[in-house]
């Protein structure tokens, strides 16, 4: 209380004067201590006795504001924390973040800002600083969507680099063309992790090519691996595909990955290989005109049905009516071969139902052109030479298609990958034999009595065929024996053939090489090639494997580590065709003009999700906080 205004009306006998009056001090003491003036006297005194000095207030109030600056720390960093949880939300899905039109009155803002005015409605935190929080640090637009993508992907990328960091690794890569007519190549990096003991792959970006020749590939792999921090003499192998530009052993990308590192080894993509295979076999009109004619027909049927909603819903009554269930039509792969046994399995279930469907179409329609071609497709699919493609390619492609199934795994290495391709080539030279046809050709011939096909006739013309690898020519004597000279066993031959040429890569002998050692059955040529691939003494390495023979714990651990030395190399570009699948959903129509930066960000996210979901937000908060002068204090 202020007691300057009341001056005038004290007593001047307590304050200069002094008192005299002792017969009356008794009653001039108590109504002095009731007067305002005293009062006011006793709390000014009272407060300056508890007083601190004035250092100790500064240091008070300077606790204080730092306590008022950590809270306010604290409850940014939990808005960004949600903001961050929006984003990768979003993002790990390929969903876009922003709309069309993001301003204030639009009825659609995009789902980042829809998202965060939906949170606002419910939670406290987010609408506090929608509503009271500064209009220039709201941390909500675009701008800022990117540094925190590139937040996000940095500390994506942070960790994988120190997960690699000292590691043998593998570099997969294969390009694709994107929605922006932009060559995008996709780049995976493969290690040994010691704590799970598995192998692990991590997608690490796109890169955009601008020339496909191989030095502006290497260059472009060289400048990914500097900024990963893998040095060359730390690949042991890459993995591309088998175009010349990529697997050319004099001025390819693999030659020059061998010029900085003579020990990398070069896989060409296993799954690529199976369906060159695949092709080589089927398309060869020459050798076989019955499957190249085959797989246009199969085509054409799917296209003919499934190309109106008329005909495929009279295929769908048809198929009730017959009490047959119903197979979904697949279209030929034009990539993928192996994938066409789901159209051909798919045709050959719904056989009958087809047949029906066409007459009956052919006999209703009021469309000339429609008339024509399902008179022409009716006229196919009822040859003796269809049915027998029909019969012939599905349990062929049934087992390549396991394979290359098998191949395109992630967990997959090299020896199972071998064995499988091993077994598939044991099984296509089992089939290839004069009962497996008989018992084909006899289905076939059934199923032409059925529906009253007429079997065509021999040709009784020479037949070129190969006896023993030598070329020869033969005379049929039958229909069934023309057939399977003319076309069963040339396709089987071609499979065969190409197995052994395709697979017959740098890394096989290397494999049976670690296999044979794994299991302790090794020859002194196997051994020979360990030594100098691994660069250890081959004297040594021998003594190693007599000590290991004897005893078998050891034999076990050292089994573990080829086994991970073996991880390293990887045989398929599967990872990066994911990736691929990833980035049409994330580089789309509508998302044609994205910057390269952003769709990076976006990629990583998407594709690593297990990564993303598992990042600690305060790891975040803390690149982005760094990353540049941020008003609002973190």
């Amino acid at each position: 209380m202020n007691i300057s205004s009341q001056r005038g009306h004290a007593d001047k006998a307590y304050t200069k004067t002094g008192f005299r009056g002792w017969n009356i001090a008794t009653t001039k003491f108590k109504a002095h201590q009731i007067t305002s003036i005293h009062i006011s006297s006793v709390n000014i005194l009272s407060e300056y006795l508890k007083a601190n000095p004035i250092d100790g207030i500064l240091v008070k109030e300077k606790q204080l504001e730092i306590s008022r600056q950590e809270e306010q720390r604290i409850a940014n960093r939990t808005i960004m924390k949600r903001l961050i949880d929006i984003i990768i939300t979003l993002t790990k899905g390929g969903r876009a973040l922003r709309g069309h039109n993001e301003k204030n009155d639009s009825f659609e803002k995009g789902l980042f800002l829809e998202i965060v005015h939906l949170l606002s409605r419910y939670d406290p935190v987010i609408k506090n600083h929608l509503e009271n929080g500064a209009r220039n640090t709201t941390y909500i637009s675009n701008r800022i969507q990117n540094d925190i993508l590139n937040s996000i992907e940095n500390t994506m990328l942070f960790l994988i680099i120190s997960n690699v960091q000292n590691k043998p690794v593998s570099i997969i890569s294969d390009d694709t063309t994107d929605m922006g007519h932009h060559e995008q190549m996709s780049i995976v990096v493969r290690y040994f992790d010691d704590d799970t003991f598995n192998p692990i792959e991590r997608f690490v970006g796109l890169q955009r090519l601008k020339l496909v020749d191989s030095q502006s590939i290497f260059n472009e792999l060289s400048m990914v691996l500097k900024s990963l921090k893998i040095q060359w003499r730390d690949v042991v192998s890459v993995c591309f595909d088998g175009a010349s530009t990529m697997s050319g052993c004099i001025s390819g990308v693999k030659a020059k990955c061998k010029e900085v590192n003579s020990s990398i080894m070069y896989v060409h993509c296993y799954a690529h290989c199976l369906n060159l295979i695949l092709v080589d076999a089927c398309t060869s009109r020459k050798e076989n005109r019955i499957v190249f004619d085959f797989f246009g027909v199969v085509q054409l049927t799917y296209s003919f049905i499934e190309g109106s909603a008329i005909r495929h819903a009279v295929l769908e009554r048809i198929s009730a009516d017959i009490n047959a269930s119903l197979k979904s039509m697949k279209s030929l792969s034009t990539t993928r071969w192996a994938c066409r046994s789901e159209a051909v399995s798919a045709l050959k279930h719904n056989y009958s139902a087809i047949l029906l469907v066409l007459e009956e179409i052919v006999d209703r329609t009021k469309q000339p052109d429609v008339r024509a071609k399902g008179r022409g497709l009716l006229f196919q699919l009822k040859t003796f030479q269809f049915i027998l493609g029909l019969e012939m390619m599905d349990p062929i492609l049934q087992i390549i298609n396991k394979v290359s199934k098998s191949l395109q795994c992630e967990n997959v290495n090299l020896s199972s990958a071998m064995y499988n391709i091993n077994a598939l080539r044991s099984v296509l030279i089992e089939k290839r034999n004069e009962n497996t046809f008989k018992t084909m050709f006899d289905i076939c011939t059934s199923i032409c009595e059925k529906i009253d096909i007429p079997l065509p006739l021999p040709t009784k013309r020479k037949v070129s065929t190969r006896i023993d690898n030598i070329n020869s020519q033969f005379q049929a004597q039958s229909l069934e024996e023309e057939l399977r000279v003319q076309s069963f066993y040339p396709m089987l031959d071609i499979m065969i053939s190409g197995i052994d040429e395709r697979f017959n890569q740098d890394t096989i002998n290397l494999i049976n090489a670690i296999d044979g050692l794994m299991k302790l059955k090794i020859c002194i040529t196997d051994i020979n090639l360990l030594s100098n691939h691994f660069e250890c003494n081959k004297d040594e390495l021998v003594a190693e494997i007599n000590l290991l023979q004897k005893h078998e714990t050891i034999t076990k651990q050292i089994e573990g580590n080829l086994g991970a030395k073996m991880l390293h190399i990887w045989l398929q570009c599967c990872t990066c065709e994911r990736s691929f699948s990833k980035l049409t959903l994330v580089k789309s129509k509508l998302r044609s003009t994205m910057l390269q930066e952003r769709l990076n960000a976006l990629m990583l996210i998407t594709v690593e999700q297990e990564m993303a979901i598992n990042l600690n937000p305060d790891d975040i908060i803390d690149h982005f906080k760094n990353s540049t002068q941020r008003r609002m204090m973190l």
